[in-house]
This record gives C-alpha cells, sequence and structure tokens, in this order.
C-alpha cells in the first residue's frame, strides 16, 4: 500500500522561494529598512470580523477580581431586548463615564 504525500512537506516545498543568484554588490551599502505597515492595517489575506473592524485591543493586569465580576455584571445585565450585555459595552461604558469625570470628550459608537 502507498503512503499519501504529506501535505506538510508539500506546504513547505511550495513556499520556499527559488534560490536566486546573489545580487552585483551595490556603489553605496546603505542599509535599507524594512517598510512596516500602519498600525492597525491588516495583511492582505487577514480576515477581520466585521465586530472586531475599525477597532484595537489592549491588555491591562489587573487584579482578578476585577474580571471576575466583570464577568458577572455582564452576565447579570440585559439590554432593552433581553440579550447579555457584552463586556465590551460595559467597559465602554466604564470609559465613558471615566472621560466625563475627568472633562474628555466621550466616545460615542455609531448606531447606539
Amino acid at each position: 500500500m502507498s503512503r499519501k504525500p504529506s501535505l506538510l512537506a508539500t506546504a513547505i516545498k511550495t513556499a520556499e522561494p527559488p534560490a536566486a543568484e546573489p545580487a552585483a554588490p551595490a556603489l553605496f551599502d546603505t542599509p535599507t529598512e524594512p517598510k512596516r505597515s500602519a498600525r492597525g492595517q491588516q495583511s492582505a489575506g487577514t480576515y477581520v470580523p466585521p465586530s472586531r473592524a475599525n477597532k484595537s485591543a489592549k491588555t491591562h493586569h489587573l487584579p482578578p477580581a476585577y474580571w471576575e465580576t466583570l464577568e458577572e455584571l455582564s452576565f447579570r445585565t440585559r439590554d432593552d431586548k433581553g440579550k447579555r450585555v457584552t463586556q465590551e459595552r460595559l467597559v465602554a461604558e466604564a470609559l465613558n463615564l471615566l472621560f466625563a469625570k475627568y472633562n474628555f470628550p466621550v466616545v460615542r459608537e455609531d448606531g447606539e
């Protein structure tokens, strides 16, 4: 019985670029910096769910009690339609209250 070809080996073979001849040395050896994409832009083949489009993620290290309370609040809180309020909406509401407290403009999301 013959073995099926390995998908990993096939993928590695197709991903390897062909070996190119070394280029002639330049007159001036000036290192070029790699071009970096702008912050928040995705590469061409990356899928972004519509709920995360034009948004960025931040990580905050807080004691577990904060996260447990946020989870409990999200679980017990319902909107006008009876659906659970997401943690993201609760954090956004809390940040707007913080902005208002320190006289910064609040952020309004479209459609809310």
